[in-house]
């Protein structure tokens, strides 16, 4: 095998829809999560699955005709990935109190992005659980597998995909030129949030693909969890499990499938949706836009943060929803 583009840990997570307590099948699902934390760096990536299940892989074939998109949902320190798949309990206008449920561990294994056949591949295998369950066959999780991946042009529109776009510096927009789909010859290109890529089912065996896939994964310690408080049926045997934490009362993520902030690098030290949500923890609301910066400073904010801040209107703000629509109103 040529050296891999890139290579690390893999973990696989499903969501339950909103107020579900049973979990039976994908209809009680309401996200896939795929979370990549490559080997050697301080970032991990959360990515969020378009239909809420992995592309089929077609035995006896080299590619599937189904195709899927993932696209970054953030960009962070694993222990912040590990904080936005945990519980909330948030207030709507039109239903009331609602509670998310925590995202729930389906699989962990190791992965590489290398490119074979003049195309870029994600190959894994799983280490848990050691043999693929139920949950596993709902999400289409197979112990091994690798797909075809090539990463979207924002500037070009491509129906059926998210509208939301990475905020790419001109060093990495450049590699698409006027192309719709270009290979992963760079990992920073799954970087930024909003980066989408075309998946297609190729492989179910690594044989295949000549892969060799070595290491062990740790999950709860990667991405700072505590194994004890989270549920672990599905990771260890392969049944569907429901979420049981208690959810911490916070603002609801929009759906970034429909469209979101313009992302950065690292989501808790940029700008992006996730970074400023984080810099103002803590915040005591109802506040003003001066109560805000001087939270966001005290949690030591990034200097692009605080920025953005200060570009907010000088108004009383109710919310953390209040301030996201405010962020809305400026970009």
């Amino acid at each position: 095998m040529t050296d891999p583009v890139e290579k690390g840990d893999i973990y696989f997570f499903y969501r339950p829809k909103v107020n579900v307590e049973k979990i039976d099948s994908l209809d009680d699902i309401q996200r896939l999560h795929v979370v990549l934390v490559p080997d050697d760096t301080q970032n991990a990536r959360l990515f969020l699955v378009g239909k809420k299940r992995m592309p089929d892989i077609v035995k006896g074939k080299s590619r599937s005709t189904q195709r899927e998109w993932m696209m970054n949902d953030m960009t962070g320190k694993p222990q912040d990935i590990g904080e936005a798949l945990a519980p909330m309990e948030y207030e709507t206008k039109t239903r009331g109190e609602q509670e998310q449920g925590e995202a729930i561990p389906a699989g962990e294994g190791r992965y590489v992005i290398l490119e074979r056949d003049n195309s870029s591949r994600l190959a894994y295998r799983l280490f848990s659980p050691e043999k693929p369950g139920k949950a596993q066959q709902e999400l289409r999780i197979p112990a091994e597998a690798s797909y075809i991946i090539s990463v979207r042009n924002p500037a070009i529109d491509v129906p059926g995909f998210p509208d939301s776009k990475p905020n790419y510096p001109k060093r990495l927009q450049d590699k698409f030129a006027d192309k719709r789909w270009i290979d992963i010859d760079d990992g920073k290109l799954l970087d930024y949030e909003s980066a989408q890529f075309l998946m297609i089912g190729a492989h179910a065996e690594l044989s295949e693909e000549g892969v060799t896939i070595t290491g062990k994964p740790n999950l709860f310690k990667t991405l700072g969890l505590k194994k004890r408080e989270w549920p672990t049926d599905a990771l260890e045997s392969g049944k569907l499990a429901e979420p049981h934490m208690q959810p911490e009362i916070t603002e609801p993520k929009g759906d970034r499938s429909k469209g979101g902030e313009r992302g950065g690098k690292a989501a808790s030290a940029t700008a992006s949706a996730a970074g400023i949500t984080k810099a103002l923890k803590g915040t005591g609301f109802p506040c003003s836009k001066a109560d805000l910066i001087k939270q966001a400073k005290a949690n030591q904010a990034a200097k692009e943060v605080i920025e953005v801040l200060n570009e907010l209107p000088g108004r009383r703000y109710e919310t953390m929803a209040d301030v996201q629509k405010a962020l809305g109103e400026i970009r």
